[in-house]
């Protein structure tokens, strides 16, 4: 087998007779990456089998973690899916000997770890952990099937409480770009995380501009929540949820989803929706699960060289608690100034 290193160009030829499972696939979600952070090393690897033809696919991102001094290698970074891309005559997946190149490019390597991120159990045997798992809502052709018999209980209260303040869904809106960014950093600055650079998500609606769309929650002529969602070959993936801290007690997501729902329906702009990846958290799984969707685990599979762990940035880490208070408490400027560099080292 014969291993290469495409340039754009070539690569998105070749994604073009590949199945694209996912949006992040799609040879644009690279182009976005690389336009915002350009210091990232990105490898676009194609496989080619004896006959010529293309056994696989790979885009890898490097990112070196906080506090690493060697690189790790995702597939793919800020995006809820990544992984292999497969011509379509490929109905059996991969094993292990179709996958010796890529441990040959690995070990050659400056990474310390190769990660990507699968939403099908893969046939071959590396090291695969579920940490992560997904809902996905599968839409009927009425709203009312939807309210009455799929969604649960709690979130019809949830909905119904939203509607007692008067809480508005606004779509089409021209300044839902930078409304978005507005929330994002609140909602940022108030959980302690570093934000993208101002304009990752301009660019990914730009870029995205088809498929992109962005759901506002208005309260008393405020913009206080917002989804972004991507539409892809007949489903809606939830990008990104954000909220205005300081309207906790209004369950400002719960009336976004159902708007989007309706919407989503109402126009058959999508067969299902899609809550992209959730982590072993209780209330995030019991937010997403209470909205009737199909919960299936994701595979994130894992190369590591010896003497290497995979990275545990996440949270609930304790190492990271004492600079998640300080950034908490840092002038909003100075998130926007450094926030990137520390955002673009966070393998999410």
């Amino acid at each position: 087998m014969n291993l290469r290193d495409l340039p754009q160009d070539e690569w998105k030829a070749y994604c073009k007779d590949c199945e694209l499972s996912s949006i992040y696939l799609d040879p644009r979600w690279l182009e976005l990456i690389e336009s915002v952070y350009p210091g990232l090393k990105i490898h676009r690897l194609a496989c080619r089998d004896t006959r010529n033809g293309i056994s696989w696919l790979l885009p890898l991102v490097e990112i070196k973690p906080l506090g690493k001094t060697r690189p790790m290698m995702i597939s793919l970074p800020f995006g809820n899916y990544g992984g292999f891309i497969l011509p379509n005559d490929n109905n059996r997946g991969l094993t292990d000997d179709d996958l010796n190149p890529l441990f040959h490019f690995f070990r050659k390597s400056r990474a310390s770890v190769l990660e990507f991120r699968e939403m099908d159990e893969p046939a071959h045997g590396l090291h695969v952990e579920k940490d992560f798992r997904t809902f996905e809502v599968f839409f009927p052709e009425e709203i009312q099937l939807l309210w009455k018999k799929i969604i649960t209980g709690n979130a019809r209260t949830s909905v119904r409480k939203a509607d007692k303040f008067h809480l508005e869904a606004v779509f089409d809106c021209q300044e839902a770009v930078k409304i978005f960014q507005g929330i994002y950093e609140r909602n940022a600055s108030f959980h302690g995380t570093p934000i993208h650079r101002v304009k990752w998500y301009e660019t990914l609606m730009t870029l995205f501009h088809q498929e992109g769309e962005i759901v506002l929650a208005r309260y008393k002529q405020e913009f206080i929540g917002a989804l972004l969602i991507l539409h892809y070959h007949g489903r809606a993936i939830l990008h990104a949820a954000v909220t205005d801290p300081q309207y906790r007690k209004i369950p400002i997501t719960d009336k976004l989803v159902w708007s989007a729902f309706e919407r989503i329906i109402e126009k058959k702009k999508a067969k299902s929706f899609d809550f992209g990846r959730t982590r072993s958290d209780p209330g995030k799984i019991f937010f997403k699960r209470k909205w009737g969707g199909v919960e299936r685990p994701l595979y994130y599979a894992y190369l590591v060289k010896p003497g290497h762990k995979i990275p545990q940035i996440v949270p609930e880490n304790p190492t990271y608690k004492p600079a998640i208070a300080v950034w908490r408490h840092l002038p909003m400027a100075l998130k926007r100034a450094i926030g990137p560099f520390f955002r673009s080292r966070i393998p999410t």
